[in-house]
């Protein structure tokens, strides 16, 4: 990701109608999905970004995370003031090795990576024999654009390449659902408008949040949450998938 764009991340994780309609997706995921256990979950957010989803997370458990960037770890750690482990690492080489996590979540993470297997592996052997390993990414490559390009992404998936990577890398799904599902239909028209019409791609799909037409996206997007968590939805701009050990 251009180094620029976290500037961007750390001042609209917690506003943007993107960032909370996935995070109220995959708390509620999260809550049906998870394996139960005795004592405390010890949880890795493989590539946290600038910590968004941090304090989330910690409602499920004892989180760490990692990632690569040292401004977008710097931006972690003055989220949290302290209260959550965050390493300086990239994936597979700067995972911490010889620890075990009964959860790791990737969030729109493994679409950035050159070797997507090799990375779902190394992160297989961090899980404990019955952990789960939580991933998001963004669907279809139809809908690649200027923002996709921005973001360094390798690639977008579909369930079916998403599941192929995961069983690749020693992995077994167990659930899955699209999301971003409600506002699929007007995504892919603008996507594909700007394709055929110069100079009409905008740098990032972010913009800058806030206002009456956030809020309003933010109410749609997060709607999902009471189908998406429950049901493979066949569709959507984002793919969730959750795995344990093959």
């Amino acid at each position: 990701m251009d180094t620029k764009l976290y500037d961007a991340h750390a001042r609209l994780d917690d506003e943007h109608w993107w960032f909370l309609g996935r995070r109220s997706i995959v708390r509620d995921t999260l809550k049906r999905h998870l394996h139960p256990l005795v004592g405390t979950r010890r949880i890795l957010d493989a590539g946290c970004g600038t910590g968004g989803n941090l304090a989330m997370l910690k409602e499920f458990g004892d989180v760490t995370g990692i990632e690569l960037e040292h401004v977008a770890v710097e931006a972690a750690r003055k989220r949290t003031g302290g209260s959550v482990r965050i390493l300086e690492g990239g994936i597979p080489d700067g995972l911490p090795r010889g620890e075990s996590f009964d959860v790791i979540t990737m969030f729109d993470v493994l679409e950035h990576l050159d070797d997507p297997v090799g990375a779902v592996n190394a992160l297989r052997e961090l899980l404990t024999p019955t952990g789960q390993l939580v991933i998001t990414v963004p669907a279809f490559q139809f809908l690649w654009s200027k923002h996709d390009d921005l973001n360094h992404h390798k690639r977008r998936y579909d369930f079916t390449e998403l599941t192929k990577h995961l069983e690749q890398g020693g992995m077994k799904v167990g659930f899955h659902s699209y999301f971003n599902s409600l506002l699929f239909g007007p995504v892919a028209a603008v996507r594909l408008f700007r394709k055929v019409v110069p100079g009409s791609e905008a740098d990032s799909d972010y913009g800058s949040g806030g206002g009456i037409a956030n809020w309003a996206l933010t109410k749609l997007f997060s709607a999902e949450r009471h189908v998406a968590s429950r049901l493979p939805v066949p569709f959507g701009v984002s793919v969730l998938a959750i795995s344990t050990r093959a």
